[in-house]
């Protein structure tokens, strides 16, 4: 079906003050996803690298693309708004900002006292990152897997300040993710051509760009490959039909230019962890009739 690895660390296993989990996924297929939740007193920092997530926050709906970070603030209740996991690369930093007092990267009172103020005052949930995130946290799991001493942990700690310098930076820029001419024109041709089995070097063609530059630019902007994007636009079209068709799951698969039914049930259960036909019954309702309270 795919591969996925998951890790985090927790406080115990992190030994730095204020920092209660580090936590990173790498996942090839949709995962569940998140349940209500929310952390008392603590901020949590998410970094999305790679692919699409979707999180709700005050009954607000964030879509999160490649490079894009997102932040909870202490006691604020989340999920993924009833949608899974998604596949991608996705760190989450979660650091107690309670009491205001409490130690903090090792940090001194006053400078520990600033940064959390600076991370609560950001003014936006959602922004681009700075493109030495994903590095700085790839290098903090490092050392803190390779059996860290104090110094390993001081100079870990340094990495995580950075990040979340950078972070306040990012967040407080508060700057529009831009996307090109070029890639709206190749979201609007994957648009006005889903019923046709369209191929990266034919969307490539259709807007003059060689392929790995189209590549480039999708990463680049939204995130993802252009392959990626014009299967998951094919799904997004598939639960619409779902849900406001009677076509038959093979119909849609055909009509989406899916090669065979087989095919696109298997795309559409990596994408949203359930099988088109368990969707369709979800949203619908099941007709079977209850039982029970």
């Amino acid at each position: 079906m795919g591969t996925s690895d998951r890790l985090e660390l927790h406080e115990r296993e992190v030994a730095i003050p204020g920092i209660l989990v580090v936590g990173r996924y790498r996942h090839s297929y949709a995962h569940r996803g998140l349940t209500l939740h929310s952390h008392p007193g603590c901020v949590e920092v998410c970094y999305l690298a790679r692919g699409r997530q979707r999180y709700r926050l005050n009954g607000r709906v964030y879509d999160l693309c490649g490079g894009d970070q997102f932040i909870t603030f202490p006691d604020e209740d989340h999920d993924t708004a009833g949608e899974p996991q998604d596949k991608g690369v996705l760190y989450w930093l979660i650091v107690r900002v309670e009491p205001e007092r409490a130690p903090l990267l090792f940090l001194d009172r006053t400078r520990a006292r600033d940064l959390k103020r600076a991370l609560l005052a950001l003014p936006t949930r959602q922004f681009p990152a700075r493109g030495d995130a994903g590095a700085l946290l790839e290098d903090a799991i490092a050392r803190l897997l390779d059996r860290p001493g104090a110094l390993d942990r001081l100079h870990v700690a340094s990495l995580l300040v950075q990040y979340l310098l950078g972070t306040v930076a990012a967040g407080t820029a508060a700057r529009e993710r831009t996307v090109s001419e070029v890639v709206q024109h190749s979201r609007q041709f994957v648009a006005e051509h889903l019923g046709e089995p369209i191929t990266v070097s034919q969307l490539a063609q259709a807007v003059g760009l060689s392929v790995p530059r189209l590549h480039s630019r999708f990463r680049q902007e939204i995130g993802m490959p252009p392959g990626e994007f014009i299967l998951r636009s094919k799904i997004e079209q598939a639960k619409v039909l779902l849900g406001d068709s009677d076509l038959s799951v093979t119909d849609i698969a055909h009509s989406l230019g899916f090669s065979s039914a087989q095919y696109f049930a298997t795309a559409f259960k990596r994408l949203t962890r359930t099988t088109p036909t368990s969707y369709r019954q979800s949203i619908r309702g099941s007709s079977k009739p209850q039982t029970g309270s």
